[in-house]
């Protein structure tokens, strides 16, 4: 295995446990067992647990990004508020799907740590700076089309959907539905973004 399989798949392992268990429950162990890389190599890559927590930041941010990129840039047939609501309505699915668990990692390790570390909370404020301006870019996009009013301000509707969308997951882990994720996007796009004075 090279050295590089060995980081991606200790960084892979680490998503996994950091959803399920949290960063203070899932021990460097149960990293390395995950990811079956030998118990020592776990420093070799990282300095710290915070550095491997940041490489999972890294790695989380990433592949959304991809993945909004694909809905929100590279798919213009759909008008872009429904790509929105599409994205978020799949995003709910797919964790009722996993039985309301795991929520957002960027959410749950600004709960978790970011008092903490402050090395950790700078690479959460980057990712989600990341998200909500792509969110913005949606937003004005949906402004030029006349498909937003023109009064409302898109990069603090942004800020609000990320905010309001976190909010929504951490109820639904409490709830174990998905509700408050439903609730949220019928309030936001039937009611907030739907056009109405």
């Amino acid at each position: 295995m090279s050295q590089q399989d060995a980081r991606s798949r200790l960084v892979e392992a680490g998503l996994e446990g950091l959803l399920a268990a949290g960063f203070n429950s899932t021990g460097v162990a149960d990293i390395v067992a995950a990811a079956g890389v030998p118990k020592g190599s776990f420093y070799y890559y990282f300095d710290s647990k915070e550095a491997f927590a940041c490489a999972v930041v890294d790695l989380w941010a990433a592949r959304n990004t991809a993945r909004r990129q694909a809905l929100f840039v590279a798919n213009r047939s759909m008008p872009p508020l429904r790509r929105l609501r599409a994205y978020l309505e799949t995003y709910a699915t797919a964790l009722g799907e996993r039985g309301h668990v795991g929520g957002c990692l960027l959410g749950n390790l600004s709960a978790e740590i970011a008092d903490h570390s402050e090395t950790v909370r700078g690479r959460l404020r980057a990712a989600f700076a990341e998200w909500q301006t792509m969110l913005r870019d949606l937003l004005v996009e949906a402004q030029a089309r006349g498909d937003l009013r023109a009064g409302l301000e898109p990069e603090a509707l942004a800020a609000y959907l990320v905010d309001g969308w976190e909010g929504a997951l951490l109820r639904m882990k409490a709830e174990k539905s998905d509700r408050p994720l439903r609730l949220f996007i019928t309030i936001t796009f039937d009611h907030l973004l739907s056009g109405d004075p």
